[in-house]
Parts: C-alpha cells; sequence; structure tokens
C-alpha cells in the first residue's frame, strides 16, 4: 500500500511545462492553477509589462485579461520587482500556487517571465502549480537580417520583434547597406548594384529608391523593439 500511494503522489507531481528556451529550473507540485483573468502588479515600473501581457494574451488565446491594483486574490498574476543576485539582470522566479507570483530584479526578467507564462496558457487553460527559476544561459541572443540586399518592410520587422520577444530573443542586427553578389553579374563588382537602405541627411539621394526607412521610422523601430526587450543594432558597412 506504501508503495503504491508513493507511486501515485509521484505520477501526479507536474512535469516541467514545456517552454522555448527550457526552464533553467522546475520544482513540481500537485495540482493547477486556474487564472482568474486579473495582472496584479505591485511596483509601478511593471504597468507596461502587465499591459503587454493583457494585449498579448488576448492576441495568442482571444480571451481578456485585465490589469488590476490592490491585494492578489485566487487565480490572480501577480507582477513585483525583487532584488536577487542569483538571477541576474534577465533571470525570474516563477511560484504557481492559489495565485501565480513572478518575481525578477529588472522589469526586462519579469517581461522574460510573462512570454513563459504566455507559451503555458496558449497550450492550456490552467497552470501547472510549481517553483521554476529561469535565467538566460546567454547574455547574447539573436541573429543579423539582409536588409541591404532584400528590403523587408517595417511592419514585417515589427511582427519579427513580436515573435523573437515570445522566444526571448534579445538582440537584432540589421545589415543595412550592401552589394548584390557578383556571381549573378558575371563575377564583377563593379556591374552588381548597391543598396543603402537608411535615409541620410548628408547624402540625400544615398537612399535606395525601390526601399528605405526614414531616421522616423527607424526610430520608431528602435523604441518598438526596446518595449519588447530587445535592442536592434544598425550595421552600416
Amino acid at each position: 500500500a506504501t508503495m503504491m500511494a508513493t507511486a501515485s503522489a509521484v505520477a501526479q507531481t507536474n512535469a516541467k511545462p514545456f517552454s522555448v528556451p527550457e526552464l533553467t529550473q522546475w520544482k513540481g507540485a500537485d495540482g493547477t492553477m486556474m487564472p482568474s483573468g486579473r495582472v496584479v502588479v505591485t511596483n509601478k515600473k511593471l504597468l507596461k509589462t502587465a499591459q503587454d501581457l493583457c494585449r498579448d494574451y488576448q492576441l495568442e488565446t482571444g480571451k481578456r485579461m485585465i490589469l488590476v491594483k490592490g491585494k492578489p486574490a485566487k487565480g490572480d498574476i501577480v507582477l513585483s520587482l525583487k532584488q536577487d543576485k542569483a538571477l541576474g539582470k534577465e533571470g525570474y522566479r516563477l511560484n504557481i500556487d492559489e495565485a501565480c507570483a513572478l518575481t525578477a530584479s529588472t522589469e526586462k526578467g519579469v517581461f522574460w517571465g510573462t512570454r513563459t507564462l504566455l507559451q503555458m496558457l496558449k497550450k492550456q487553460n490552467s497552470l501547472p502549480q510549481g517553483e521554476a527559476i529561469d535565467i538566460p544561459q546567454y547574455g547574447f541572443r539573436g541573429f543579423m537580417l539582409d536588409v541591404g540586399r532584400k528590403f523587408l518592410p517595417i511592419s514585417y520587422l515589427k511582427d519579427l520583434i513580436r515573435v523573437m520577444a515570445y522566444y526571448k530573443m534579445n538582440t537584432l542586427q540589421l545589415h543595412l547597406n550592401d552589394n548584390a553578389f557578383k556571381d549573378y553579374f558575371g563575377g564583377d563588382w563593379s556591374k552588381t548594384p548597391g543598396d543603402f537602405r537608411l535615409e541620410s541627411d548628408t547624402y540625400p539621394g544615398l537612399a535606395s529608391k525601390d526601399g528605405h526607412y526614414t531616421k522616423a521610422e527607424f526610430i520608431d523601430l528602435q523604441q518598438f523593439a526596446e518595449s519588447y526587450g530587445i535592442e536592434i543594432i544598425p550595421e552600416i558597412d
């Protein structure tokens, strides 16, 4: 009977939830938490992060989540800032019991934690009870996109930023100017067309006619990316 009870208890312990990237640590408990549809913030610095969570939750699931102030109740998602050297600048802790407590040392850490919650809630309506510590293994998580040879509109780049943030990527390098590949132009570099994708006050005719970004558009894109925890590195050869 003792062995059966032990086996039953093990079977009920929640396995590590699936997320990309995988959670660094997970200690499963029994049972699930059904979200109340409320997000509670304990620090005004997290208001925007909470608003982002509500917005993206609706985009992902079609269901509404509202931001409230006050004492947390059963089923609430609670966002907090708490100094914790072990977490670094981007790590966070999740404690899912009757409510879900998400804490980190920085706003960026809390934001990454909300991405994990979005992934969990996209797969199922409830959250598995347990405790998680998640710390990025690498400080630089990103890639380079060549918009010099192939122009991509701002709308595409913003969609890409949203996807990157969902997977906790934090750097987007934009290769803004280059020549086409000489192999397609008889191996002669002098015959390859060159493109420059950023508006220039010094050389007004430099920007490509078939597609480029104004300075105002690019600044807006950088600010948009920053709001998602992503740094844009403009690369000009």
